[in-house]
């Protein structure tokens, strides 16, 4: 009886059954809405008494109680399908009685069968705006409706006196009552024609937005719950795998961002991303691409906060949880480096700590959106006018040699943009800081990074300290080796360590301040990556260098 694809799972099985109790208080709030209007308009005539014996007035009180029926009914817990199904057809068929008996008692010659047709009309009009129905059922309501209406006003009109009519201004000649019997059904008949029609159309607009909706909250086997965040080229929904019901990250590609190169560089970002297994590394399942043609992939559904969320929460961190941060990435970025892959997008907002095998602090890399192989062609193109330079990253992070000569961008310049994050949890702020993108970039390039004691307003250890600004040594010969012998550095300062009781604390003590910061949404030029074409390079021209990305 009602074949629909909304009624496909339990949600939409719950969001059709609010739907309904929703349109029942509606009309019912309608209804009442007349009946105070009876009572003022008595109220100033003097009549009121004489209205409230009227059996008009009870039949339009009993046609709002099937409606408050629906609502009470369909208000509270999940009823069965054929039970919500059967109690709105019910409601609305005695209903419409109710509308109906009360415009029998309204004298024809003032319109009886105009003003019952009105309310009906506005009643299913309501619904098919308010509730979810395909454009089948809609009409066959409406015949429902209908049928009863039409009958009952060529009835009421049947003993209509035509010299009744001619009192109140109507020219009735050649009208007996059988022709105005005819007339009036014909007329009701065709103002409810059009009622019902415009109620299925609105049914099909309607329902045909909601399948086109539905089809996108659902991406192959992954059902969209709502929106976690969203980068430069695509949008994070929090998800559930349909079968595994396995909690699930889909990152979806902009539908704006069309054009086969940025969706080339969607998919590179997934098969480059899902060769990479360490447990420090996001993990992907599963990409695809929609019947709409939007390319998808999904992830695992990390429940943490990124860095930059923790230090803009709490401020600089302590000194063995930097430690231990630094040598998670640093062990993350040694296996991408090993197998040819770079980030160059290393930022705080790009690593998460999670809770995973019973850990707070478990470090996580994400968003590899930027992810270059190091055997790739130059990024930079060059002209006939000079050459074109296309820096990639966040100016915050990014690497002198990423501002310079971003073909040159290599593995240690990941290792630069990890001594930033360092600076960054050890201080509370960025090693660098200006008004501009291009203040920035040339302080990365040419100013020596401020000591890190005196901007933490504490000393740190100074073996600490020295690791740190030897990530950010200009010249990339400088740098650490390797990701590898960054972390192996790391695990030989004579450091305290930080523990698995350490992290709990912390998080008990800070973690409602994170969780606040993670729900205000603030605009920020670190949180942002950018990828901008200078006609010359920025070390040579600053007169060529826009004043943000």
């Amino acid at each position: 009886m009602f074949p629909s694809p909304f009624f496909t799972s339990p949600e939409a099985k719950a969001f059709y059954q609010s739907r309904v109790a929703s349109f029942g208080l509606i009309i019912a709030s309608a209804g009442a809405i007349g009946l105070v209007f009876r009572i003022i308009i008595g109220l100033a005539s003097g009549t009121l008494h004489e209205k409230l014996g009227e059996p008009g007035f009870w039949l339009h009180v009993s046609a709002i109680v099937p409606c408050l029926a629906m609502w009470l009914v369909c208000r509270g817990r999940p009823r069965p399908l054929n039970t919500v199904i059967s109690v709105e057809t019910t409601g609305l068929l005695f209903t419409s009685v109710g509308y109906i008996g009360m415009g029998m008692t309204i004298p024809p010659e003032v319109g009886a069968d105009v003003i019952t047709a009105f309310a009906l009309s506005f009643g299913l009009l309501a619904r098919a705006v308010f509730v979810p129905s395909t454009t089948r059922h809609t009409a066959m309501l409406g015949l429902l409706l209908g049928v009863p209406l039409v009958g009952m006003m060529a009835l009421h009109y049947r003993d209509v006196d035509p010299a009744m009519w001619r009192m109140v201004g109507y020219d009735t000649r050649g009208f007996e009552p059988p022709t105005i019997i005819a007339t009036t059904a014909l007329m009701t008949t065709m103002w409810w024609t059009l009622t019902v029609g415009l109620s299925s159309i609105a049914s099909y607009v309607i329902h045909r937005l909601r399948s086109e909706v539905s089809s996108i909250r659902s991406l192959g086997q992954y059902q969209l719950d709502r929106k976690l965040g969203e980068g430069a080229m695509g949008v994070v929904y929090q998800a559930t795998h349909g079968m595994l019901k396995r909690p699930t990250a889909v990152k979806l590609l902009r539908p704006e961002l069309g054009g086969r190169e940025v969706h080339d560089l969607f998919r590179r970002e997934v098969q480059l991303t899902a060769t990479l297994k360490h447990p420090h590394t996001i993990t992907i399942y599963d990409y695809g691409r929609t019947p709409e043609g939007l390319f998808y992939y999904a992830m695992e559904l990390l429940d943490g906060a990124s860095l930059q969320d923790i230090v803009e929460a709490t401020g600089p961190q302590p000194v063995p949880r930097v430690v231990r941060i630094l040598r998670d990435v640093a062990l993350a970025l040694d296996e991408a480096h090993g197998v040819g892959l770079i980030h160059r997008d290393v930022k705080p907002s790009n690593i998460v700590l999670t809770r995973q095998g019973g850990f707070d602090d478990f470090v996580k890399v994400v968003d590899f959106g930027l992810v270059k192989r190091i055997s790739d062609e130059d990024d930079s193109e060059t002209s006939d006018t000079g050459s074109i330079y296309s820096i990639k990253g966040t100016p915050h992070y990014l690497s002198p040699e990423g501002v310079n000569t971003p073909s040159e961008v290599d593995a240690r310049s990941d290792l630069y943009s990890l001594g930033a994050v360092g600076y960054y949890l050890l201080t509370g702020r960025p090693v660098f800081d200006g008004d501009t993108v291009f203040e920035i970039c040339m302080q990365q390039v040419q100013a020596a990074p401020p000591p890190i004691g005196e901007a933490r307003g504490e000393p740190v250890p100074q073996a600490l300290e020295q690791l740190i600004l030897s990530c950010l040594a200009k010249n990339k010969d400088d740098r650490p080796a390797s990701a590898h012998a960054l972390a192996d550095a790391l695990d030989q300062l004579d450091l305290p360590r930080w523990t698995r009781a350490d992290a709990e604390q912390w998080w008990q003590r800070y973690g409602s301040l994170v969780e606040e910061q993670r729900e205000s949404v603030v605009p920020r030029i670190t949180g942002h990556s950018m990828n901008v074409v200078l006609d010359e390079p920025w070390f040579e021209s600053a007169e060529s260098a826009p004043d943000e990305a």
